[in-house]
């Protein structure tokens, strides 16, 4: 009796073909008959649509055949094995019961390792859980009060809980996968476990992020909505020892005991780091994205992408990843979202940034892209402050809201007048819930910034000259794509360098850049833990 093995290859194909032709193609390109090709699994599928080219669709499928068959397409390098990597979770034993403070994706995701280790974590939020923080973000969104603890950044689910959801990484890791089923197990759509570039989108992701929350209750966790960390309790005889929290509730502060405390608050919560700064917790100057956030008509962005085939039922909403070099450093494009909006993503009044977002369904006539350069540590000035950036992004940040008269009003242009430093008040239609204003950026953006984003924008578009169309519009500061410290960790087991018992994570930390990766950082603080702590 023969044995199988399983094989990965891509397969390509063309617009009007679907999944019910990967067999026949599959024996084909392999030279193989249909038959000796057992079972077919799409492993992953991206839209290949380069410039110059038809859109396809390539296919990365796991086949199984038999073994002699299998030797055979691997000697000709015609495919690769398949050998998925299983990831072994260490067991707890003892009774600690760790705290994650916040419900981003770092913090549930350490909170689910930490049940499945056998843990039972108290999770904290300073923010509302997501049914409530929706219906008052969604508030503010048609112009009411802005909410300093429930916005785009805080509450349930963390600033991914609005966001596009997109869950895609470089990073190459078995956990990816799990991830994602987790998601699907949860109610995600269950396209995301194939798509080269999966996103849940901002509709879905709450209801997600729900379930969940039910999900890990059911098995031991507990959950503490509207509590605000607000400082540490260091054990007097030893101040690198963390013994405790104290935790804001409804005006009133309690101290509450811990050992263990994971630190996922993400990498808006400022004060955290001034916190942390206060206690000598060992932080370093990272360097960090800065920008704006252009938007186009999505019909606009379908046509330079996919040229003659525009309108094919089988092509999505087209997006697109960019990269200019602009004088002073690269430009390139940012959460690019096809069919979004653009969202005010501040944390307190007085002060603006701008994010993206899509729904599931991504019908938005516009597509929006963070355009950013990369800031060095040198450049948020002298000294050795850990936390200059912050104060660099504040500095941007107040003085973007107060250039554009206030309210979380947007500083606007048009691209051409943006690249040519003009201002225009005709400013084209846009999917900013609040109002715009005509801006001069040089107002509250430095020069060191400014100067390569336009050079890097006019060298793309004279790549692609159908990019500056007359009603794409340059929204700013998109200042929080990523953190501009990172707290000090130990890089086996995930322990701060300076304060035994607190665990940095996620993109707050400085050790994650979206969704995904936050979660496996996460995953793997909670491993390295339950390994070092009392096991079977």
């Amino acid at each position: 009796m023969s044995t199988r093995q399983l094989l990965v290859h891509n397969i390509s194909l063309r617009l009007g073909e679907n999944e019910n032709d990967l067999l026949r193609v599959a024996a084909r390109i392999l030279k193989v008959g249909r038959q000796r090709i057992q079972n077919l699994e799409v492993r992953k599928k991206s839209l290949d649509c380069r410039r110059g080219r038809p859109p396809r669709w390539i296919h990365s499928v796991i086949i199984e055949t038999e073994s002699s068959v299998a030797e055979h397409l691997l000697k000709k390098g015609s495919a690769r094995p398949w050998e998925p990597e299983p990831v072994a979770i260490p067991k707890y034993s003892g009774s600690e019961r760790p705290i994650v403070i916040g419900t981003g994706p770092a913090g549930l995701f350490c909170a689910l390792r930490l049940i499945q280790s056998g843990a039972k974590p108290k999770i904290i939020e300073r923010g509302p859980e997501v049914v409530e923080r929706s219906r008052r973000w969604n508030r503010f969104i048609r112009g009411e009060d802005f909410e300093p603890e429930c916005n785009l950044l805080y509450g349930e689910g963390g600033a991914g809980a609005y966001s596009d959801g997109k869950l895609y990484t470089r990073v190459q890791d078995p956990r990816v996968s799990e991830v994602l089923e987790v998601l699907v197990e949860h109610g995600a759509p269950r396209e995301i476990l194939t798509d080269g570039r999966p996103h849940v989108g901002s509709n879905l992701l709450p209801s997600v992020v729900k379930r969940m929350r039910n999900a890990l209750i059911e098995k031991g966790a507990e959950f503490y909505f509207d509590h605000k960390f607000v400082d540490l309790i260091c054990d007097e005889a030893a101040d690198s020892k963390l013994s405790g929290l104290k935790i804001e509730k409804d005006g009133s502060l309690s101290n509450w005991g811990a050992e263990t405390v994971f630190l996922a608050s993400g990498h808006s919560a400022r004060d955290v780091y001034r916190c942390l700064a206060k206690h000598r917790v060992p932080m370093t100057r990272k360097p960090f994205q800065l920008g704006v956030r252009i938007e186009h008509p999505q019909a606009v962005i379908d046509a330079i992408q996919y040229g003659d085939a525009v309108g094919h039922p089988q092509l999505p909403p087209a997006d697109y990843s960019l990269v200019a070099k602009g004088d002073g450093g690269e430009v390139y494009s940012f959460c690019m979202c096809p069919g979004g909006e653009i969202l005010p993503s501040s944390e307190r009044e007085g002060f603006l940034c701008v994010n993206g977002a899509s729904r599931y369904q991504r019908r938005s006539p516009w597509a929006n892209s963070g355009f950013v350069v990369t800031l060095e540590p040198h450049q948020f000035g002298e000294g050795d402050d850990p936390l200059a950036g912050v104060s660099l992004q504040e500095k941007i940040e107040k003085d973007a809201y107060e250039s554009a008269g206030g309210d979380f009003t947007v500083p606007a242009l048009r691209l051409t007048d943006f690249l040519e430093g003009k201002i225009s008040d005709d400013l084209p239609d846009c999917s900013y819930p609040r109002p715009l204003a005509a801006t001069d950026f040089s107002k509250f953006m430095p020069a060191f910034v400014l100067e390569p984003l336009r050079s890097g924008l006019q060298e793309l578009i004279r790549r692609i000259p159908e990019f500056d169309h007359e009603k794409a519009v340059v929204t700013a500061p998109e200042s929080r794509s990523s953190s501009p410290v990172r707290i000090d960790r130990d890089e086996v087991t995930f322990e701060s360098s300076g304060l035994r018992g607190l665990y940095p994570l996620g993109e707050g930390a400085g050790y994650a850049g979206g969704i995904l990766s936050a979660a496996l950082d996460g995953m793997k603080a909670a491993e390295a833990w339950a390994k070092n702590s009392r096991c079977d």
